[in-house]
């Protein structure tokens, strides 16, 4: 499988070229969890237009956890000096795992019709073992990954995993060390009230609910929380990004009224994406890239390990570098 990421490498300066280096994953992203087969009937990705995609795309409830699940992992993969010392911290002193965080995404798209086991050929091993937080030999976690795929997908596989790890599949991610060869499965949910402990999960995260909030074990819940702190600066970009991009794909990508989007540099970006909504999508974003601010995404296509069960191309949320200011 190849994933297309965007990683933050430079500050916020400019909010209307932050904007625009913003808006590129957004609307890829938004094109690839399109329905395929409308997209198809319209040329296919290469040639659907932005007034097309407009016109078709429809927001799923699950598409801002997702784009939540890739940032904490890349954030993670890619050592962010906020996220990763959290993470890790968080397994030193909860789970006795040491050497420093790192991070395997098990999910899947909206639709369920793509399922994503992101690994690298250097994390997992026969011996990697899945601390559950019971007695015992902790079970190898590769040995399990296809039957977690199988549980995922149908609930009668659910019943048939071991019972220290029956509720495995519902994992986002998988957490650890690859030195130790430990991990824990870990749950990501928006909203803190969503989170659900299952036998096998180990982790609950999501963003801070008070500032300040501090990684503390439920014992309701039987998961280890863990709030990633909420600094506005990222979040807030790509939230106003996000906004922008959905006003204008509710005018059909005609120019959204100022009632819908009040602030000048909203306005502007989406009067640039609107003047240009009877061309491809593709080349649109092609065309943004000078547009956008310099250094402040760099994007990456990743490569999957041989042995995932399918194959696609994947387009997420960007990923911040580190926490700052917003212009």
């Amino acid at each position: 499988m190849k994933v297309s990421v965007q990683l933050q490498t430079d500050d916020i300066g400019d909010p209307v070229r932050a904007r625009f280096a913003m808006a590129r994953p957004i609307i890829r992203g938004m094109l690839f969890s399109t329905k395929q087969t409308m997209v198809e009937a319209l040329g296919g990705n290469e040639k659907i237009t932005l007034e097309q995609l407009a016109r078709i795309y429809k927001e799923g409830s699950g598409d801002y956890g997702i784009c939540f699940e890739y940032a904490v992992h890349d954030a993670i993969r890619r050592r962010d000096p906020i996220v990763h010392s959290l993470i890790s911290t968080v397994l030193e002193d909860f789970c006795n795992i040491t050497s420093g965080a790192e991070s395997i995404l098990f999910g899947a798209e909206k639709s369920g019709a793509t399922h994503i086991i992101q690994t690298s050929a250097n994390l997992l091993t026969p011996d990697s073992r899945i601390l559950v937080g019971k007695a015992g030999q902790p079970p190898k976690l590769k040995a399990h990954l296809n039957k977690l795929v199988r549980a995922f997908r149908s609930p009668k596989h659910r019943e048939t995993l071991p019972q220290s790890i029956r509720g495995l599949w519902k994992a986002d991610l998988f957490i650890g060390s690859p030195e130790r060869d430990h991990w824990v499965a870990t749950t990501l949910k928006i909203n803190r009230n969503q989170l659900v402990g299952d036998s096998g999960l180990r982790i609950g995260i999501y963003p801070e609910t008070v500032p300040g909030e501090s990684p503390r074990k439920d014992p309701s819940l039987n998961l280890i929380l863990c709030p990633m702190p909420y600094n506005a600066s990222f979040m807030e970009l790509f939230s106003a990004t996000f906004i922008v991009i959905k006003q204008l794909f509710a005018a059909n990508a005609g120019i959204p009224s100022p009632v819908a989007l009040p602030y000048s540099a909203d306005r502007y970006v989406a009067e640039q994406l609107s003047a240009r909504r009877m061309y491809p999508v593709v080349q649109i974003l092609e065309a943004m890239e000078p547009l956008a601010q310099p250094g402040l995404l760099v994007e990456e296509e990743r490569i999957e390990a041989d042995g995932a069960p399918e194959t696609s191309t994947v387009s997420v949320a960007p990923i911040p570098q580190t926490v700052s200011g917003i212009a």
